[in-house]
């Protein structure tokens, strides 16, 4: 059968169109769900943005940056966020991207074994992404309260935190689905979609990670 509308007249002159041929689903833009999808990341863009434009705009009202951490037994000058669990978060998002990618090409010819094996490896990859998100925030040297600084520092981490908490959510579900149900092009669709968000999501910790670790070295 051919997956077309069918455009007719009925006997009143007007005209009618059969849908009852068009399959369910279909694949990338021409999917509603891919629109739904690639509205919320530009929306979530957004709010990345206005965090970034926060913090440059918070910039101008210290002399120094970051500014003293006085709220301390002893002062800290020059207090810069320590780079190591944030670089090595960093690694571990961009080079998920491989493994999703294979994921989606996997789920393209949908081959349910390598799309399962892929969903739970990519549910412990972001397991332990927030697990290292948890161990990075005491190490802004700030409390979210301490001052601005200490406050949108936090607040990009958290928000990208819970971009994290959210992919761990889908990759479970699916993961979970599939582990039980044969695989078909719908819920296909569902898990190139999720590859679209985690590129996103590191593309996003990508910028994150420059302006909070590498802004404050260099402005």
């Amino acid at each position: 059968m051919s997956h077309v509308a069918v455009e007719t007249i009925d006997a009143s002159g007007r005209r009618e169109l059969d849908v009852s041929r068009l399959k369910d689903s279909g694949w990338d833009s021409r999917d509603p769900v891919w629109w739904g999808n690639t509205l919320l990341i530009f929306i979530e863009t957004t709010t990345i943005i206005l965090l970034v434009v926060s913090y440059f705009y918070v910039r101008r009202n210290f002399n120094d940056w970051p500014p003293v951490q006085s709220n301390t037994p002893k002062a800290i000058y020059n207090p810069l966020p320590d780079l190591p669990i944030a670089t090595a978060e960093l690694i571990l998002i961009a080079a998920a991207c491989l493994p999703m990618y294979l994921i989606d090409m996997a789920a393209r010819r949908e081959n349910r074994r390598q799309v399962v094996i892929g969903l739970w490896f990519m549910l412990a990859v972001t397991i332990v992404a927030i697990v290292l998100r948890f161990y990075e925030f005491p190490h802004l040297k700030f409390r979210w309260d301490d001052n601005a600084y200490g406050s949108i520092t936090w607040t990009i981490l958290g928000t990208h935190l819970t971009y994290l908490l959210g992919a761990g959510a889908e990759f479970f579900i699916m993961a979970l689905w599939l582990t039980r149900r044969p695989i078909d092009e719908k819920h296909a669709l569902d898990v190139t979609l999720a590859g679209g968000y985690w590129y996103w999501v590191a593309g996003t910790w990508l910028l994150c990670y420059g302006v909070v670790y590498w802004g404050a070295r260099l402005l």
